[in-house]
């Protein structure tokens, strides 16, 4: 049930990005997504200040354009504090403590309403996509990172602290890569984009994809180019990407066998390139599936947004400000 005409400005950031948007409350984009660049300083932290003095014309152009503007809502990829803002910990950003929704909220006088991507893009899913009439789903994010969010019995579930969701750090080796949260071996540092694009590579250095090296044309080897690699049946780029489905099945199926799940909604920048990826993941999820039920049962989709997450953003102002009225758990 909606009350009048609201609209929003939602913003994702991401780890090199940020996506920009007006919505209204029925969930349509007014306009076209803004993306603007992550500024860094010389220590490679995310530049706060930097930042928000890029989103500024935006806001003050949605001021003159939209009535009444609700306020901002926030996707951020990391741990947020969704009461506060404060950015407690976001690896990618090199934040940690940051109350970057309050130096919003200070900076333009409007109402922010902060969380993390993967909770806001299954916000908008159950909101306003393809998840709507599920009770027990997942989000899940395959792009830079890898990770996701969980609604659970009807209502998003945030976990004691509010951080539930980041199977990516579930650890696969200790012994592993590095990986952005300081520990080694997590999940995403074998899945993600930078993953991709790291097994690509030593294939190439190695001599066995004369296909990617031709691609790469004599540079690093990019998730683009296996992605573009495996998509003309490269044996190589066929490898990496087997591998990557069957290791997010491992992951997926420990979450649908602990919780019963009916779902599992991906996206991403990953998934948006090579959406293949999710019927391969489908096919090797059901191997690791303990109950006949589930292996008949579960669903994957593909994401009904181009960024759900941004979507998701825009769902989480609405709902929380209560222009929107469903219980959802936002």
């Amino acid at each position: 049930m909606t009350v009048g005409p609201a609209y929003c400005i939602a913003i994702d950031i991401g780890g090199t990005k940020m996506a920009l948007g007006v919505f209204n409350n029925e969930g349509q984009l007014q306009g076209d997504i803004q993306i603007i660049p992550v500024s860094f300083d010389e220590h490679k932290v995310a530049d706060a200040h930097q930042m928000i003095s890029a989103i500024a014309p935006y806001v003050e152009e949605a001021r003159q354009r939209y009535s009444p503007l609700i306020g901002i809502g926030l996707s951020i990829c990391g741990n947020i504090n969704k009461e506060t803002g404060e950015a407690v910990l976001i690896p990618n950003l090199h934040w940690r403590g940051l109350p970057f929704g309050s130096m919003v909220r200070n900076a333009f006088q409007l109402p922010v309403f902060a969380g993390t991507d993967v909770r806001a893009a299954a916000l908008a899913e159950r909101l306003w996509g393809v998840a709507r009439e599920a009770q027990f789903f997942a989000w899940c994010t395959v792009g830079t990172g890898y990770g996701g969010y969980l609604f659970l019995n009807g209502k998003l579930y945030d976990g004691y602290h509010g951080f539930a969701g980041p199977f990516g750090h579930i650890t696969w080796d200790e012994e592993g890569y590095p990986c952005g949260c300081g520990r080694r071996g997590c999940f995403e540092t074998f899945v993600a984009g930078p993953a991709i694009a790291r097994a690509g590579q030593a294939a190439v250095d190695a001599g066995h994809s004369p296909l990617m090296a031709e691609l790469s044309q004599g540079g690093r080897v990019t998730t683009q180019t296996v992605i573009q690699a495996y998509q003309q049946n490269d044996p190589a780029a066929v490898s990496i990407i087997e591998q990557v489905a069957r290791l997010i099945a491992i992951n997926l199926s420990g979450l649908v066998n602990t919780l019963d799940l009916e779902m599992i909604v991906m996206g991403g920048g990953v998934i948006q390139a090579c959406p293949q990826l999710i019927e391969r993941i489908s096919h090797y999820i059901r191997r690791y599936l303990m109950s006949d039920e589930a292996r008949r049962d579960l669903r994957l989709e593909r994401e009904t947004f181009t960024n759900s997450a941004l979507y998701g953003a825009a769902a989480d102002v609405f709902l929380r400000s209560g222009v929107i009225n469903e219980a959802l758990g936002a």
